[in-house]
């Protein structure tokens, strides 16, 4: 409200008008020299407001208009996201291949030699040159192109390799006047310039066998079709030049987007023929802006394409490369950053200009690109892993009380959303007391479940013992169980671990066992030899005849001879007469 103007004898004195417009005063004309009666009151108000704004959250400040609901939500204190490490991106290199693949090189190249044609267009089966190829077929694929490089008489590999187009060249124009007469709509004659090799009659030549080892291997490259097969056979036209150049321009078109990461990497070769010929090459398969060089759907091919922006450092490119840098897909995700830290400090401006726009502050001046990229990265993975640390959280403090159960459900999750997030090696003890649970209750496939996943968490952590403890444990219950028990294993169970309290009480109940069948044995021995000591005895006895003395041999020699029963007088003794009728005995 406007105060009133009063009179000079009130105490209050007119404001100059010159300078309450010079200032820019209020509508007020007067200054009091004594306080207003509401003053007071106003300043506490103001006083009160002020405090309030000060001790108020930074976002809540910003916005006004808050409610209380979004007060409650703003308090909540969001989990702390680490600042990641920049992956560095890893050289090219090849590992010496191994003796059998080098062997399955020779080999090929060596049926390959051996292989005829009757014309240039005949029909001739080279699925021998490429089945079962493996990755490593690529270094042994340089080491012989490095070896033949040095072997290979380019004018006259040039000369036969003329030869052998010409009269290619002459077989498809009498295949298509051919069918023109017979009025054939058949399929256009193929050209193949390895079969149009095969068909030269220089068989014993070793130029020509160095020219058919040279396009078959070609071959095996393109069959490959991987970003290092390709980079291979631009090393092939590094080597060779106008040799390889055409069949390679057209093997590059077969493989289409394929192609693409090797000749990004080519841009930058040492030789200036090779740089020229791999923008050509781009510039004909429309993928020589970086818009259109990550326009496929392949992952794999992707993140080729994205790790050779950063080896080539485009700078142009820098803008793709961060739209993927919070990609879901790991993959993706780990190659774009992984390319980020190769750009380097040219890419600095462009990664602040990100963190501004994704921040809405600048970054201090006193970040280089290195800190700005990981602050950068740190808000994506804020954006995406706010859930996933919530849940990592919520493990841990179950971890931290016992509750391994519900600890290894949180860590499901947070290993569902981020396979590979930092400080995934301390979950492995919630899946270890998990395992510890669930084999009390014998539930072993569970059990066997958690421990492997617990060894994969942490394959050279402090618990890798405890882990391999019962995982020996529980393959000793399996052996118990098919009835074949092993008791190394578990020796070895408790080697590991001396705390392995299950390990421990089945090897004891074994040795129990193992005792008892021994003294049962034993004494099944006993009764088995005091059975057979006995029925010994019976048969002895039964089978036994008493010493007979010379009374019984000779009443058996009188049986023998028909001699009556008289007994014979005993030793010693005089014959007697014998009583007559009247019991005198004779003389």
């Amino acid at each position: 409200m406007r105060l009133p103007t009063t009179t000079p004898n009130s105490g209050l004195a007119k404001v100059p008008q010159g300078l309450e417009e010079a200032k820019g005063a209020s509508r007020f004309t007067t200054v009091t020299r004594s306080w207003h009666p509401l003053a007071p009151q106003r300043m506490a108000l103001c006083a009160v407001l002020g405090a309030l704004l000060a001790l108020a959250p930074p976002a809540l400040a910003a916005q006004p208009g808050s409610s209380a609901s979004d007060l409650a939500a703003s308090s909540a204190k969001a989990p702390e996201i680490p600042l990641p490490e920049l992956p560095k991106l890893q050289p090219i290199t090849l590992e010496p291949p191994a003796a059998s693949v080098t062997e399955s090189l020779e080999s090929r190249l060596d049926q390959l030699s051996h292989t005829e044609a009757a014309d240039p267009l005949a029909p001739v089966d080279l699925g021998f040159l490429t089945a079962d190829l493996n990755a490593e077929m690529v270094s042994a694929i340089a080491r012989r192109r490095q070896a033949l490089g040095k072997e290979l008489n380019g004018s006259a590999a040039s000369r036969l390799l003329d030869k052998a187009r010409s009269a290619g060249r002459k077989a498809i124009r009498k295949q298509r006047k051919a069918n023109k007469k017979k009025k054939v709509k058949g399929d256009e004659p193929v050209s193949d310039w390895l079969v149009f090799i095969l068909a030269l009659p220089k068989r014993d030549s070793q130029d020509w066998r160095d020219l058919v080892e040279l396009y078959g291997m070609l071959r095996m490259l393109e069959h490959l079709g991987s970003t290092p097969a390709v980079r291979e056979m631009i090393a092939h036209y590094s080597t060779f030049g106008e040799l390889v150049r055409i069949d390679l321009q057209r093997a590059i078109g077969r493989l289409g987007h394929h192609a693409v990461a090797a000749l990004i990497e080519a841009k930058k070769h040492e030789a200036r023929k090779v740089r020229r010929w791999a923008q050509r090459q781009l510039d004909g398969m429309g993928r020589a802006i970086p818009g259109e060089a990550v326009s496929t759907s392949d992952p794999v091919i992707l993140a080729d394409v994205l790790r050779a922006f950063g080896r080539v450092r485009d700078l142009d490119a820098t803008r793709i490369i961060l739209s993927f840098a919070n990609s879901d897909r790991v993959q993706l995700r780990r190659a774009a950053r992984e390319s980020i830290a190769a750009m380097g400090e040219p890419a600095a401006f462009h990664l602040r200009d990100a963190y501004k726009n994704l921040s809405g502050a600048k970054p201090p001046r006193s970040w280089d690109y290195r800190r700005t990229a990981r602050e950068l990265f740190r808000l994506h993975d804020r954006a995406r892993l706010t859930a996933v640390y919530t849940l990592l959280r919520t493990g841990s403090n179950a971890l931290a009380k016992g509750h391994y159960e519900e600890a290894t459900k949180a860590f499901d999750q947070v290993l569902a959303r981020a396979p590979l997030i930092e400080g995934r090696s301390e979950m492995a003890p919630a899946y270890l007391g998990q395992a510890d649970s669930l084999i009390a209750k014998a539930q072993r496939p569970e059990a066997l479940a958690a421990l492997r996943k617990a060894l994969r968490l942490a394959p050279d952590g402090p618990e890798r013992p405890k882990i391999e403890s019962r995982l020996a444990l529980l393959e000793g219950q399996a052996l118990v169980e098919k009835g074949t028990p092993d008791r190394f294993i578990l020796r070895r169970a408790i080697e590991l671990d001396p705390e392995n309290v299950e390990a421990k009480k089945l090897l004891a109940s074994l040795v129990e066992a193992a005792d008892a069948r021994q003294t049962k044995s034993k004494r099944s021995l006993a009764a088995i030899v005091v059975g057979v000591i006995g029925l010994a005895a019976i048969v002895l006895l039964a089978f036994w005849r008493r010493p007979q003395t010379k009374r019984g041999l000779a009443k058996e020699s009188g049986k023998a001879t028909g001699a009556d029963d008289t007994p014979l007088p005993r030793t010693g003794e005089q014959d007697e007469p014998s009583p007559g009728p009247d019991g005198v005995g004779s003389a």
